[in-house]
């Protein structure tokens, strides 16, 4: 037997999967201090005990390395002739939130409507550790001898989360993935087979407005901070624009759009409509095409508002930013968390043409493609040494959103792509 026999067994694959989506209330990541933290291992216990059997046959090598109660990472090795290495990192166990009334379907349970899965995870991640728990076994099962030894990290923590040092991250610090610099390492998280040849940078931003209350039927006597949030985001964003246009780099890596710089949430605090609100948070991301550095972006955006000429602003009919007893409204740009760089998968590495040529025989359709969403770990990654190259089975159209769902056919041709990088390092 050799690795193009082998093909994803579709049973098991649903079975694997269908367990892991169950229990995907528990896995949900949020940023939100009264949700509890997701518990990867309810996830992981399933991966786990499918691929025992195979474990205790030493024919298979299972860690699991936790830095967090109920939340460990999975580092499974089948070993081949060599200390050689070829890797498949960065499918998790942990999901984005779904809130069952914007569903159609509900969203921890698998779905299959013909050829397609819903599902919360389908997509993102939970499809690919199927893919991937199969891989594995049956590369054990079949007893393939491999002069490359093939590694697969399934890691916690993987969504934006309140907390750090306990995914991917932690591991590399530990030095628990060095060995896999022996190799390529392919990130399996994105979608839509590409190969992805880039991904963006991210730096969340919040922008505090404090103005004055007056009644809304006298709107002079007041600083309306809705308003003048409202200008200031304006006036950030055509700092923004004007300094970080499109890159001529971007077209070349088929970028789908450029960077940004966008308010996605709005907290106005007010008790009744007939007051001009004295206090507004607007908050948002910028993203970056990787040759842009998120950090500088974020400092001048920090410079940029803390200098702002609150007066310059246009304010409309009686508003007024600034009050004549000499109040004066105020802007100041917080930094969310610490800003995330983006890469350039190197198109000249053995790793990135053997994903190359498997993609293209598989899915003759697929085109490379980059990306302004975020990978922060793939950054972090490749800032190590790793060769990094990225690839994903599902739907790109359905990440992170309601109504979750991937194609049968997309996972085993996912599965027939990851056989076909193995048979190329044999």
């Amino acid at each position: 037997m050799d690795l193009s026999t082998l093909t994803l067994n579709t049973d098991r694959f649903l079975r694997v999967l269908g367990d892991m989506v169950a229990v995907g209330a528990r896995l949900q990541n949020s940023l939100s201090k009264e949700a509890p933290p997701p518990q990867e291992d309810l996830a992981g216990d399933i991966v786990v005990e499918e691929l025992r059997p195979l474990v205790r046959a030493g024919k298979l090598r299972l860690e699991r390395v936790s830095y967090a109660e109920g939340r460990g990472n999975l580092i499974i090795t089948y070993p081949g002739r060599t200390d050689r290495t070829v890797a498949f990192v960065g499918a998790h166990l942990d999901v984005v939130p779904a809130d069952p009334a914007e569903w159609r379907r509900p969203p921890f349970r698998l779905h299959r409507e013909g050829g397609r899965l819903y599902g919360r995870g389908v997509t993102d991640c939970l499809g690919h550790v199927a893919v991937l728990t199969d891989l594995f076994r049956q590369l054990a099962e079949s007893n393939i001898a491999l002069d490359h030894t093939v590694v697969g990290v399934i890691i916690a923590n993987e969504e934006l989360s309140r907390v750090s040092g306990i995914g991917i991250g932690r591991l590399v610090k530990d030095g628990r993935l060095s060995h896999l610099k022996a190799g390529p390492v392919y990130w399996l998280d994105s979608a839509d087979f590409g190969p992805t040849l880039a991904t963006g940078g991210m730096a969340p931003w919040r922008l505090r407005v404090e103005g004055k209350a007056a009644h809304s039927g006298f709107p002079q006597d007041g600083i309306n901070a809705a308003e003048l949030a409202f200008e200031a985001t304006r006036a950030l964003q055509g700092w923004f624009y004007a300094h970080y246009p499109p890159h001529p780099k971007e077209r070349e890596y088929g970028f789908q759009g450029p960077s940004s710089l966008k308010p996605t949430r709005v907290a106005v605090h007010n008790d009744t409509l007939s007051k001009i609100p004295a206090t507004a948070v607007v908050e948002g991301d910028i993203r970056l095409t990787p040759w842009y550095s998120a950090q500088e972006v974020r400092d001048g955006a920090t410079a940029f508002i803390k200098n702002l000429d609150i007066l310059s602003l246009p304010a409309l009919g009686p508003s007024r930013y600034r009050l004549g007893a000499g109040e004066v409204g105020t802007v100041k740009l917080e930094s969310i968390g610490l800003p995330a760089g983006g890469i350039v998968c190197d198109r000249s590495s053995v790793g990135y043409q053997a994903l190359a040529e498997a993609v293209a025989a598989v899915q003759p359709n697929s085109r490379p493609f980059s990306v302004t969403g975020g990978l922060p770990y793939v950054h972090m990654l490749q800032t190590h040494g790793f060769d990094i190259q990225i690839t994903g089975f599902g739907r790109l159209d359905t990440y992170h959103a309601p109504n979750e769902f991937a194609e049968l056919i997309h996972m085993h041709q996912g599965f027939e792509i990851l056989c076909r990088i193995l048979a190329r390092f044999g």
